[in-house]
């Protein structure tokens, strides 16, 4: 995170990586969050009444930033709004055998699982994205992010009979919801929402701090953003997307209240057999997604931005972009790695009306190996 000097505008100079996601996309956390307690909030420089804290959760970095009546007020705000973050990972993750999740990929082939409002709602909003996008966005592609774990172990690619195999315990139209029951038509199906509940993470905590009385604010985890209200310099919030290996333009761009988040390839990955394999799942095909470094989704709230990020990445440039021009609400920029190691980028027409400056850079080398990896979409 950096700032730039050279603008009015109060600058986030914030990194937006995979994706989702972030280093993480997916819930697979080995690490307890830390308490709340142990925030540490300091004020803006330059920025009287605007506060910030970071901290640790769902397997990657976060940080708040908002407008206060004072420190004291603002860690009551913050520390709010993580145990809201840090109740989701509870819920939610697949490394903690206790959590509603890991109850229903145990149970839901076998009887329908009773889910808590935040599960359910997460579960239903991954449903209505998976429809948007015709199944490119799948959280019941779990089975597939075990089947490629193995092949990394392995050091070589699955067989296409493990694929085949593995596909007919995939897919969203396998997952029932009635009331607020789940349950798996098929034995071996497992969720991961991975790509889709740090976004909710992001709103829920935005929420939080607003309704504790934050005037305006930054939401960050593993770089899904929710901004909200006005930043505390005036003008628009100003947000850089990182650009990935390959890549000679650096994009700011200047937004309104709203969410962010990037997916791509770039951060994480597998590494089978030698070779370099995408973290993002085509739940159709049953093999990684290629060549689409970064995708970055503008939208109404980040648990849209991020989902919907993870669906274009799996449909491509071109599917991708038609897709998100049919959504009024919905921007997105797309970045392509050509056969020569170079990054072609696309937009929607509305995406180009948010960039506020271009900056061209020197192209970087491949992302370093050895980068944590939670499992994604």
């Amino acid at each position: 995170m950096q700032v730039r000097k050279d603008t009015l505008v109060n600058i986030v100079w914030l990194l937006l990586l995979i994706p989702a996601l972030a280093v993480g996309a997916a819930l697979l956390y080995s690490r307890r969050p830390g308490a709340a307690e142990k925030l540490a909030v300091y004020e803006k420089a330059g920025e009287p009444g605007s506060y910030e804290t970071r901290f640790e959760a769902m397997g990657t970095r976060g940080r708040f930033q908002a407008v206060a009546p004072d420190a004291a007020g603002a860690q009551r705000m913050f520390k709010d709004a993580l145990r809201q973050v840090q109740m989701l990972e509870a819920l939610m993750s697949t490394y903690r055998p206790e959590s509603e999740i890991s109850r229903l990929n145990q149970l839901g082939a076998q009887r329908p699982v009773e889910v808590s409002k935040h599960t359910l709602a997460v579960l239903q909003k991954a449903v209505e994205v998976a429809r948007l996008t015709n199944g490119a966005f799948d959280v019941a592609y779990a089975p597939l992010r075990t089947l490629w774990h193995r092949a990394e172990q392995e050091g070589r690619v699955p067989a296409p009979d493990a694929i085949r195999k593995t596909l007919e315990a995939v897919g969203w139209k396998k997952l029932a919801i009635e009331g607020n029951q789940v349950r798996f038509s098929v034995p071996g199906m497992e969720v991961d929402l991975g790509a889709i509940a740090k976004g909710y993470a992001v709103d829920l905590a935005a929420q939080t701090l607003q309704q504790d009385g934050a005037t305006s604010g930054i939401v960050d985890i593993g770089g899904n953003l929710r901004l909200f209200g006005a930043p505390p310099r005036g003008g628009k919030w100003s947000v850089l997307v990182n650009p990935p290996p390959g890549a000679t333009e650096q994009i700011v761009l200047g937004l309104p209240p709203c969410g962010v988040a990037t997916s791509g390839d770039y951060e994480r990955y597998f590494a089978v057999g030698g070779k370099r394999f995408s973290h993002i799942m085509d739940p159709r095909t049953g093999w990684p997604v290629a060549d689409m470094p970064s995708v970055t989704v503008v939208a109404a709230d980040a648990t849209m931005a991020d989902a919907i990020g993870t669906g274009v990445s799996v449909l491509g440039e071109k599917e991708g972009i038609a897709l998100i021009e049919t959504m009024p609400e919905v921007q997105c920029m797309v970045m392509v790695r050509q056969s020569d190691g170079s990054i072609h980028k696309s937009m929607t027409a509305g995406f180009h009306k948010l960039i506020d400056s271009i900056t061209q850079v020197r192209a970087e080398g491949a992302a370093p190996s050895g980068q944590e990896r939670e499992g994604e979409q």
